[in-house]
């Protein structure tokens, strides 16, 4: 049995997942423990012409009940051990994926693969921007100096604002092999976290499930700012009235080019 650290686990998969297994869920279970306990009883006999001390030993027997918490990693355990009993379509195991592997892998395929995980160039702008504001009032605070001038402050303002616009919305990730080829593109729920986000990215296992393939000449675009806009169902004259391009500017673009994988991430561990 693998000893997890989690980074990220989707409860409510791994819920629905235990059910589809088992037939039911649950949280508890009663355990009964047999314990035993020996006695021991002296005492004073005369056998025949010989007359002595002796003592007895007898034991006795219990059980106890008890009820017990089923944890999360236990259930995810479960899952687990359950893919890899198919050997056939089970739990494939990657730490970089051939075009000919890639060309194998299906739609609702289980993977599990070691790769660096990274969050969209959206969040890590915007979380890096949130960083220097708070040092910058830090600073402030204690030189009595402004340390952000009007236009840097105004500049803050609006990645602040972006952040605002994708909080609460689910978080793009995209975890990368060595060799950079075949990335897989996620999407993580922020209440599922089991770590501070600032610590998520790096090198770790994801177990996840295969959505949709990205194949070789097609692309997808993460966090595009205008993508509610673009999704509106606007009729032709309104649509003039739309800017020509509605990308991201360059410094937020972030395209990922196929082949790669979109994915359904379960859990994250190291």
């Amino acid at each position: 049995m693998k000893l997890r650290n989690f980074l990220y686990l989707n409860t409510k998969v791994v819920e629905d997942y235990i059910a589809a297994i088992d037939g039911y869920t649950y949280d508890e279970e009663s355990q009964a423990i047999a314990t035993s306990k020996e006695n021991t009883m002296a005492g004073k006999g005369v056998i025949g012409v010989a007359s002595g001390n002796g003592s007895h030993t007898g034991k006795q027997s219990e059980e106890v009940k008890r009820s017990v918490h089923i944890s999360d990693a236990a259930k995810f355990e479960k899952i687990y051990k359950y893919l890899h009993s198919d050997e056939e379509d089970g739990l494939k195991y990657y730490e970089f994926l051939s075009d000919s592997e890639y060309d194998k892998l299906s739609r609702d395929d289980f993977l599990e693969v070691l790769g660096t995980a990274r969050f969209s160039k959206m969040k890590e702008l915007t979380d890096s921007v949130k960083k220097i504001a708070e040092l910058a009032a830090v600073f402030e605070s204690i030189t009595d100096q402004q340390i952000l001038d009007q236009k840097a402050t105004e500049a803050v303002n609006g990645f602040s604002a972006l952040g605002q616009l994708k909080s609460g919305k689910e978080i793009s990730c995209v975890f990368e092999f060595e060799d950079g080829n075949h990335p897989l593109v996620a999407y993580l729920d922020e209440n599922y976290f089991r770590c501070e986000q600032e610590n998520f990215v790096g090198q770790s296992y994801l177990l996840c499930k295969v959505i949709r393939k990205i194949p070789k000449g097609q692309s997808i675009k993460l966090d595009e700012i205008f993508d509610d806009v673009k999704k509106l169902p606007l009729n032709r004259a309104q649509r003039r009235t739309m800017p020509k391009n509605m990308d991201n500017p360059a410094e937020l673009r972030d395209v990922i080019k196929g082949p790669a994988l979109v994915v359904l991430p379960i859990a994250v561990y190291q």
